[in-house]
C-alpha cells in the first residue's frame, strides 16, 4: 500500500507542477490595419491613384549636346494631341516659346503640320525639322510628315522645302549631316 500512495503523490504532484507552469501566449490572429503599416517601397506602394486621369506615354526627340544630332526621351502628356507635342517640344528647346499649332491633319498615314513660326536663325534648321518630324511620326504612327509654317513651305538657312518635300522618320537621328 506504501507503494500505492507514492505513485499516487507523485501523480499528484506532477499533475499541480503541469498546472503552475506558464502558457504561451495566444498569437493575434486578425490582419493588422493597412494603414498601421509603414511604407516599404515594394511594388505593392506602386498602386496607381483611381482618382488621376491616365497618362499617354510619348517620344520627343531634342537636339543632343554637341549640336550634331538628336537625343531620344520618353515623356507623358494628359492626351495625345498635336498640341501637347508641340508643347512639349517648346518644353525640351526644340521649337521656340509661343509657337503653336496652326493646322494638324492626317490621312492615309501621311500627316500635315502647320505651326505658327520656326525657330529663329543660327539654328540648325535640319536638326530642329528632324526633331519635329521623329516626334510626330512615331507618337501618331505616320509614314510621312509635311510640316508649313502659317500654311507656306518651311524655308530656313539650310533647308528650302517645296510643295512635294515630305519627311520620313530618320533611323540614324544621332548623327545628322
Amino acid at each position: 500500500m506504501r507503494k500505492f500512495i507514492v505513485i499516487l503523490m507523485s501523480v499528484i504532484m506532477m499533475m499541480s507542477l503541469a498546472a503552475c507552469t506558464p502558457t504561451q501566449p495566444k498569437m493575434e490572429t486578425t490582419a493588422p490595419n493597412p494603414e498601421a503599416i509603414g511604407p516599404t517601397g515594394g511594388a505593392s506602394d506602386k498602386v496607381p491613384d483611381p482618382n488621376v486621369e491616365p497618362m499617354e506615354i510619348i517620344s520627343v526627340y531634342s537636339k543632343n549636346d554637341d549640336g550634331t544630332g538628336l537625343n531620344q526621351a520618353m515623356d507623358a502628356v494628359d492626351k495625345l494631341t498635336a498640341e501637347a507635342l508641340v508643347e512639349k517640344l517648346v518644353e525640351y528647346g526644340v521649337l521656340e516659346e509661343g509657337t503653336t499649332v496652326v493646322k494638324y491633319e492626317s490621312k492615309d498615314g501621311t500627316g500635315t503640320l502647320d505651326l505658327s513660326k520656326m525657330p529663329a536663325k543660327g539654328v540648325n534648321d535640319k536638326i530642329s525639322l528632324t526633331a519635329i518630324g521623329n516626334t510626330f511620326i512615331e507618337n501618331f504612327s505616320l509614314d510621312k510628315l509635311k510640316v508649313l509654317v502659317n500654311g507656306k513651305n518651311y524655308s530656313g538657312e539650310k533647308v528650302k522645302q517645296g510643295d512635294n518635300d515630305i519627311m520620313e522618320y530618320v533611323k540614324d537621328y544621332k548623327k545628322i549631316s
